[in-house]
């Protein structure tokens, strides 16, 4: 019983409201339950009018209150229907939208949790909380339609109670105990699917690398490992849903036979009459069926609270550096000094940054270089609002970033991440995420030029794109993300790798953006183009997450080693330069993923 409740405070918490219609859900179904009680007693009427020879037109009686019972019942089933469906949109939208929220606001999370079980969770498991809702109404209702029946039991004859309230009661026992074992299994073969499905996801995402390394036959070995594991659970599963539907049932059968002789001596002793023989059987079937129920949403709801448990596990989930919250400073007139004043950041005990202080000014581009694990996409995330400083501030004229509102600072600090993300959808809804205004979509297509590209498109704007489709090439993609960037109308922009994965042809074309960009926004471009390098009003050079050297292009370039290795070491060859673009450009900094060999690049 306490499993009932806690399920139920459990799905209270993911989707909270709708308690009055969960109560109404309740009621609906206890009525509908406790009016199957009723048509038993009409027949037993008819039986006591047959069996004392009495009038027939007294049996149109019962006739009467058998329609009347058909119809309560169907009442009854439409209220209990209407409450299903209401709660069943409440659970399934509101569940869904607070785990998207909380994913993209704790982006890590999949790096710890399986995005097999993330997608399964976010698309399969939230539409079975409304069965768990229901589920236990029908075990509760159940429970309270077998004491009435027991206490009608007792009425007619204690002895009768006592051998099925005995029979009932030790198959119930026997029966909750088999739902636990299959439930303990059930998790198990989930787990491992999830397992499976995670493996597959990546594989989609990665098909032509596992081809061309040969990666398939150590993949096929890691799957058959986690295959084996999934069927040892699947069969210890089924052995004791076996006994459960094959053995376990033999109780209640052999209980009904020695329940019905007793009732027959009884009636041919005259110590009972026909038509409560009748009705006795009547309510003992519905005790074995009702019983049976109970028993089947008990297990189903076993396996619902696992489904729950998986949300509530993703839910629980947060970033490290999760209790950022956004401040109430909604100040829109953003000129976009941007300063770091001795900024401190670590991340699991690793020390990332180390006093940075520097200051990005309006009008300018401001390029942060440095060797992977510098510390270069930390100070991108930071500006990004992704991970709270442990020391030190940084500030938007002079303003602490953490004290804008949400609006405020999204609306006016936007960029371009190294891969261009670009949704399957046409060019206009990809825009319209950010502005739904065909008139601003437009502007900026034509800012970063690319326009006319788009025009030239199947169906224009309304083209739907997917990059391995390759309608547009990858160098038009990084177009396309920084004129959605632009949208935004933010006065900061951010760019990691801007013109990494794109070929040469197409890399003035974006250095030609940057420069215009500057006119009118405040730019800072994480590199490892000498191109951009060049263009640079300010340089800042970072060295193991220390600011080595920063100032104008030509004064860092005088002092800092670091930064003339990085602008000429392996830069000097044009065959050299393409081979680091083919090889997929810049970073992923701070200890993730590297697209560059390192080697190559210094």
């Amino acid at each position: 019983m306490r499993n009932y409740i806690d399920s139920l405070k459990s799905i209270f918490a993911l989707a909270p409201g709708k308690k009055l219609q969960v109560i109404e859900l309740f009621i609906s179904d206890m009525l509908y339950y406790l009016t199957t009680l009723l048509p038993p007693i009409a027949t037993a009427g008819i039986i006591a009018v047959l069996s004392n020879q009495g009038e027939f037109s007294a049996i149109w009686i019962y006739v009467i209150l058998y329609i009347i019972f058909y119809l309560a019942q169907c009442l009854a089933l439409k209220w209990n229907y209407m409450m299903y469906v209401d709660l069943s949109h409440h659970y399934y939208n509101i569940i869904q939208q607070n785990l998207f929220e909380h994913i993209a606001n704790n982006d890590s999370i999949i790096s710890k949790i399986d995005r097999g079980k993330i997608t399964d969770t976010c698309s399969e498991d939230i539409s079975y909380v409304v069965y768990a809702v229901d589920a236990t109404a029908d075990v509760l209702t159940g429970f309270v339609l077998l004491a009435v029946i027991f206490c009608i039991f007792a009425s007619i004859n204690i002895i009768v109670a006592v051998i099925a309230l005995v029979i009932d009661g030790l198959y119930l026992y026997l029966m909750n105990n088999n739902s636990r074992n299959i439930a303990k299994y059930y998790e198990g073969t989930r787990k491992y699917n999830d397992k499976i499905i995670d493996i597959l996801n990546q594989m989609l995402g990665s098909l032509k690398q596992i081809k061309s390394l040969n990666m398939m036959p150590n993949l096929t070995k890691k799957l058959d490992r986690y295959r084996y594991c999934y069927d040892q659970h699947y069969d210890k599963k089924y052995s004791y849903i076996s006994s459960r539907y094959c053995t376990l049932p033999m109780i209640v059968y052999i209980g009904k036979i020695m329940l019905y002789v007793f009732l027959s001596y009884l009636v041919l002793n005259n110590k009972m009459t026909l038509d409560k023989l009748v009705l006795l059987i009547s309510y003992f079937e519905m005790v074995t069926s009702r019983t049976d129920n109970i028993l089947e949403q008990s297990l189903n709801i076993s396996h619902y609270i696992v489904r729950i448990k998986r949300i509530e596990h993703i839910l629980s989930f947060k970033n490290e550096s999760s209790d950022i919250s956004y401040g109430d400073v909604d100040n829109d007139y953003i000129n976009g000094v941007i300063r770091f004043d001795h900024v401190f950041y670590e991340s699991k005990g690793k020390k990332i940054l180390k006093n940075i202080s520097f200051k990005a000014l309006p009008n300018e581009i401001t390029v942060i270089v440095g060797y992977p694990g510098a510390g270069k996409t930390t100070v991108m995330n930071l500006l990004y609002r992704l991970y709270r400083i442990k020391s030190g501030s940084i500030l938007i004229d002079d303003e602490s970033i953490y004290n804008y509102t949400k609006k405020v600072y999204s609306s006016n600090v936007s960029g371009v991440f190294q891969k261009s993300f670009i949704f399957k959808m046409s060019i206009k809804d990809n825009l319209s995420l950010i502005d739904p205004s065909l008139k601003h979509q437009i502007a900026a297509l034509k800012r970063v030029g690319i326009y006319k590209d788009i025009e030239r498109l199947p169906y224009g704007i309304n083209t739907i794109i997917d990059e391995d489709d390759q309608i547009l090439t990858n160098g038009q993609l990084r177009r396309l993300a920084i004129a959605r960037a632009l949208l935004t109308g933010a006065e900061v922009l951010l760019f990691d790798e801007v013109t990494a994965n794109i070929d040469l042809v197409e890399v003035p074309g974006i250095l030609e953006i940057l420069s215009d960009l500057k006119d009118d926004h405040t730019i800072i471009v994480i590199t490892h183009n000498p191109d951009i390098m060049k263009m640079g009003d300010q340089v800042i050079v970072l060295d193991k997450g220390r600011v080595s050297a920063f100032g104008r292009n030509t004064e860092v370039f005088e002092k800092s080693a670091l930064y003339r290795e990085l602008r000429t070491a392996n830069f000097s060859h044009a065959s050299e330069n393409e081979d680091i673009v083919k090889q997929g450009g810049g970073y992923i900094d701070d200890g993730e993923s590297t697209n560059v060999n390192h080697t190559k690049m210094v």
